[in-house]
């Protein structure tokens, strides 16, 4: 447009003086009302539109559905817990420990790792050469379901379980997640024993242990520290 008007401009220029200078200035207006109508229809011209994306996942509001636990709802509450893995019985975890815990950092699963160990390895096991009272809870049904798991440094504890002096698992290795049993109660007391057969690597014996009805109602929830040989117990009195 701008190299129109200069062609224009330089072919009217001779007769833009004398009798000629009033139609010069009648082109000029008719040309730059047509410069003007042109500009218009670009500027008017529909522009280039892209749909927006909706992707929630990428939104800071967007919460996505949280796991339930399997030890309250599902198969917990319709099969029975069973610990007869054979991977449990070997000599230390079988699982991969940098997969069972997720840091947005990594570094951050090494610095609780050796902070664990540490914890335990500063324990003096002479301390925990006491048997420990858990306490004792009713519970309603005909089944306790008990799962437990070291709860500090992963180490390989070993328990044995016993309920009413009879043992029901004579060898368990602990390891960083939760596993478990289910119990058949006896009408009254139901005396449930955890014999610790050894300290680990690093210290005591530790664990933690939650109980739960067959309504996947937690009942109980301790931990432990014991030395070799010594034990814990629970009084599960069945209504």
């Amino acid at each position: 447009m701008v190299a129109l008007n200069y062609i224009i401009g330089h072919l009217l220029s001779p007769f833009s003086r004398g009798f000629f200078g009033p139609l010069y200035a009648v082109i000029s207006i008719f040309f730059l009302g047509y410069q003007f109508s042109f500009s218009q229809l670009e500027n008017n011209s529909p522009s280039l539109r892209f749909p927006a994306y909706d992707d929630r996942s990428s939104s800071p509001l967007f919460s996505p559905e949280t796991e339930q636990s399997p030890y309250l709802s599902g198969d917990f509450l319709k099969k029975p817990l069973d610990i007869t893995d054979p991977s449990l019985n070997k000599e230390g975890p079988s699982i991969n420990m940098e997969e069972q815990e997720k840091f947005l950092d990594p570094g951050d699963f090494y610095l609780s790792k050796l902070k664990g160990k540490g914890a335990e390895e500063g324990k003096d096991p002479n301390k925990f050469r006491t048997n420990q009272y858990m306490g004792d809870y009713r519970i309603d049904g005909d089944k306790a379901r008990i799962i437990f798991r070291d709860h500090e440094y992963p180490d390989g504890d070993r328990v044995r379980i016993l309920h009413n002096d009879q043992v029901i698992q004579p060898n368990v290795l602990l390891i960083e997640r939760f596993v478990g049993l289910t119990v058949a109660l006896v009408p009254g007391f139901n005396k449930i024993d955890f014999v610790a057969l050894n300290q680990g690597t690093s210290g005591p014996n530790t664990a933690e242990v939650r109980v739960y009805d067959e309504n996947g109602e937690m009942t109980a929830s301790n931990q432990w520290n014991l030395a070799t040989g010594v034990r814990a117990t629970y009084i599960l009195i069945k209504e």
